[in-house]
């Protein structure tokens, strides 16, 4: 039982290891290398006026 338990325990922690490096290069490489929808996404992050957009938002909650 030591071995199958050592086993789970190997795999659990190898697993959660990679998944934190493979998210971690994914941050280094920007956010829109984050994004779900990055092969299929037909506009550029950076080419958003986020800054727009969030004022907007905040207006039309005041507004309701």
């Amino acid at each position: 039982m030591y071995l199958f338990d050592l086993l789970v325990g190997l795999t659990v922690f190898g697993y959660a290891s990679y998944t934190l490096y493979r998210f971690t290069q994914k941050a280094k490489s920007g956010k829109c290398a984050t994004c779900e929808l990055e092969s299929t996404c037909t506009t550029t992050c950076d080419a958003i006026d986020w800054d727009a957009i969030i004022k907007q938002a905040l207006q039309s909650d005041r507004t309701k």
